[in-house]
């Protein structure tokens, strides 16, 4: 027996680590493209995350306004820090302009370290600061982006681990990890992580719904991955509610016979809950109270609601990327193919499930463009703008796709589909090459692979090369973690309760 568990740790590990490098290799496809500081407030999280890792949890606070941010904060850290806050600029918000090189050695401090993000809570910054223990440079940056993605891929693991050892498809797996979302995780930047967290999460919510809560793992993983969601956002605890409620829609009895069996690995949950209402009455809302004097602020929710309503399939379209600042779109026969499979998994869920779990799936599908509009309202009421983003809609979208799990018993996910999912990120990939080096529009597609006007780190021609290597290597490695059974040797018991 004892011979037989080593042969499945063994067996686990390999799997998880197949799976861990498909995704990291998809990552690395993206950093291989990217200018530094490419991703959306990349700067500001460089140096958040930098003062993290430092001990440099907020700051000094800064007075709200139009020009900085509800939440900026001067940290006290080496102001070559700051300088990243200098580089992008001359390429983010000009799509048809080409990326430059400014080399944060080449660049003088004009302040302290400053980041927009000084109030946000810690966690999901952390990943990131590890890397940039090397130091205030292009490579602590490079070093922060890897160190993110590797906590990122780590997560995406766990739950492709886990509906494999259930023998559930992780092909809703493919479809909730969009290129968005492995853009998110190549990059420093707070929201690849708890877009991250949420896949596992959800992950275990449905497979927990599906199973009656019966496995230990399934509410480990759930737990684990919760917590670090609502700890690394404060809108964390209004995803986590939101599958907490869908489970006890779709069945509250096994939900709560879970809760009062393991009662002290939930509680793990509710202590990341206080810890996070915590922060947020703290830390976080610090500058609430003010009221920026903006005239174009919209009062009436009726006009927000109908606003936000109109834009919502343009969020939908970023959250399946939008890459960079929000200038990088992916192509718009990616985006309709995410969004017909999502459909076609959400469809299937409602039509093969039981009043309960279809009532659940609704209630999932209608909470995400009500969160929404609240977000917008919070923004009308600070800002005076509507600045919900896809990526602040895509850890409630996951869920519809993963929703799948709770129906789909067949395992093994067919060479075509994983070529189409490693397809579609090599699309969105050489899209971003090619904006930023050659720059967006224009007729000549190929062009900047024959004489580009800004060159990726590694140059042109190897950087091509990365990017079919890393493609194919996460096609074979999805591959044959499909191909691997779910729990050698254990009896179907055993595999429920691992």
């Amino acid at each position: 027996m004892t011979s037989t568990n080593h042969a499945n740790r063994r067996h686990d590990a390999r799997a998880r680590v197949i799976v861990g490098a498909a995704f990291l290799s998809l990552c690395v496809a993206w950093m291989s493209v990217l200018p530094l500081f490419a991703g959306p407030d990349e700067p500001a999280n460089f140096i958040k995350s930098a003062a993290v890792v430092r001990g440099e949890i907020v700051g000094s606070p800064i007075d709200a306004s139009a020009t900085t941010s509800f939440w900026s904060t001067y940290v006290n850290i080496d102001s070559r820090f700051g300088t990243a806050q200098q580089v992008p600029w001359c390429f983010v918000g000009q799509p048809q302009v080409p990326a430059c090189d400014k080399p944060l050695s080449t660049l003088t401090a004009v302040e302290e370290s400053r980041t927009d993000m000084g109030r946000y809570p810690a966690l999901g910054f952390l990943p990131a600061g590890l890397g940039t223990l090397v130091g205030p440079s292009d490579i602590g940056a490079r070093a922060a982006r890897l160190t993110a993605a590797l906590v990122c891929c780590a997560l995406l693991a766990a739950a492709a681990e886990l509906l494999r050892r259930r023998g559930r498809s992780i092909a809703p797996l493919l479809v909730a990890v969009s290129p968005g979302v492995l853009f998110l995780s190549s990059v420093s930047s707070p929201s690849g992580f708890e877009i991250a967290a949420a896949v596992a999460a959800w992950c275990a919510t449905w497979v927990g719904v599906a199973e009656g809560w019966r496995a230990r793992s399934t509410s480990t993983v759930f737990v684990i991955a919760a917590s670090l969601l609502v700890v690394a956002r404060p809108a964390g605890v209004v995803t986590v509610a939101t599958m907490l409620a869908a489970a006890a829609i779709a069945e509250h009895r096994s939900l709560a016979a879970a809760v009062a069996g393991a009662w002290r690995r939930f509680a793990w949950l509710g202590a990341a809950a206080l810890l996070s209402a915590a922060w947020y009455v703290a830390v976080y809302d610090d500058n609430f109270g003010v009221r920026l004097d903006i005239e174009s602020r919209v009062e009436k929710l009726s006009t927000i609601a109908t606003r936000s309503l109109t834009d919502f399939p343009r969020l939908v379209g970023e959250s399946v990327g939008n890459f960079g600042w929000l200038d990088t779109p992916s192509p718009t026969l990616v985006v309709w193919g995410f969004v017909a499979a999502i459909a076609a998994l959400a469809w299937s869920s409602i039509a093969r499930g039981s009043a309960r779990s279809r009532t659940a799936m609704v209630f999932v599908i209608v909470a995400v463009p009500v969160w929404h509009v609240a977000l917008n309202t919070n923004y009308q009421d600070l800002l005076g703008t509507f600045g919900a983003q896809g990526r602040h809609l895509t850890p409630f979208l996951v869920g519809i796709p993963l929703a799948a799990t709770m129906h789909s018993a067949e395992r093994r996910v067919g060479l075509p589909a994983i070529a189409l999912f490693v397809t579609a990120h090599a699309w969105c990939v050489l899209v971003a090459l090619r904006r930023y080096s050659f720059g967006a529009g224009g007729d000549d597609l190929l062009g900047f692979m024959r004489n580009p006007t800004w060159n990726p780190p590694l140059g042109m021609i190897p950087t091509l090369f990365v990017i079919v290597v890393t493609h194919v290597a996460a096609l074979l490695a999805l591959r044959s973690h499909a191909k691997l059974s779910p729990v050698d040797g254990a009896s179907p018991a055993g595999r429920m309760e691992r």
